[in-house]
């Protein structure tokens, strides 16, 4: 008796359920195959590190407070400005019954701070060419209230210095204004007295550490202007040498020394 197909068929299993469409069971104990990937490996790490190569967003500054001082900053500049025409309606001032124009106001109340000033001082402090401060200067001389005269230090330089009439119209012009100020306050209570009074010494402080850096930054300009005036004298004074030792060679036939 020939044997069957199914029954040449070799078997896998030896229970009645193992057969070519039997699920096949996995040992709980053993791991399972983790399938391989093309690529370098994952670095361990912390699970909330970035990935290397990746690029981080950065917060966004946080501008509110940035635009609340700018907006308190325009408001306190308009009062000023408010406070400025108030004063400016007192037709007593001495400024308003005085003929200066504002570059020479500004050339005699820069003298009353600063005292005896060069013209290259004067003319970096306005922003404007040593001859435009040079006119200036001339028409505030003839008005009386500035004067020049030679620096006993360097003779070279000349020094503007207020006259006595010049002290006095920026002595005049400073109390009346201060007049003013005080009459404004004696209407204030005392406690808005006392916030005014820490406000202004606040002021007072940035002030002062604002005018320390503008000297130096004044300071450092003054040393460059000097160094490129120096300059500019030995490269004239070695021309005029070079063109008088080149006219007197064509006179005398010989050549001129190269040194």
């Amino acid at each position: 008796m020939n044997d069957s197909a199914a029954e040449r068929r070799p078997r896998t299993g030896t229970g009645p359920e193992e057969g070519p469409y039997a699920s096949r069971e996995v040992s709980r104990d053993a791991a399972p195959e983790t399938p391989r990937t093309s690529g370098p490996r994952p670095r361990a790490g912390r699970a909330d590190a970035p990935a290397a190569g990746a690029v981080q967003a950065t917060p966004e500054p946080d501008t509110s407070e940035e635009a609340e001082r700018g907006s308190i900053i325009t408001r306190l500049a308009d009062l000023q400005r408010s406070l400025g025409r108030f004063f400016a309606r007192d037709r007593s001032m001495p400024l308003m019954a005085s003929t200066l124009t504002m570059q020479q106001f500004k050339v005699v109340m820069f003298l009353t701070f600063a005292g005896p000033t060069s013209g290259q001082e004067l003319a970096r402090h306005l922003g404007v060419g040593l001859a435009t401060v040079t006119g200036i200067v001339d028409r505030v001389v003839a008005q009386g209230l500035v004067t020049r005269h030679e620096d006993p230090h360097d003779r070279r330089v000349r020094l503007v210095e207020l006259t006595e009439a010049g002290r006095r119209l920026t002595s005049e012009i400073i109390e009346a204004g201060t007049g003013g100020y005080v009459r404004l306050l004696r209407r204030l209570d005392t406690e808005t007295l006392r916030t005014m009074e820490t406000v202004m010494r606040k002021i007072e402080d940035a002030m002062r550490d604002l005018h320390a850096e503008e000297t130096v930054t004044d300071a450092v300009n003054g040393v460059i202007d000097d160094i490129s005036s120096d300059v500019s004298s030995g490269v004239a004074a070695h021309a005029a040498e070079a063109t008088e030792a080149t006219e007197e060679s064509a006179a005398t036939g010989r050549l001129p020394d190269p040194g």
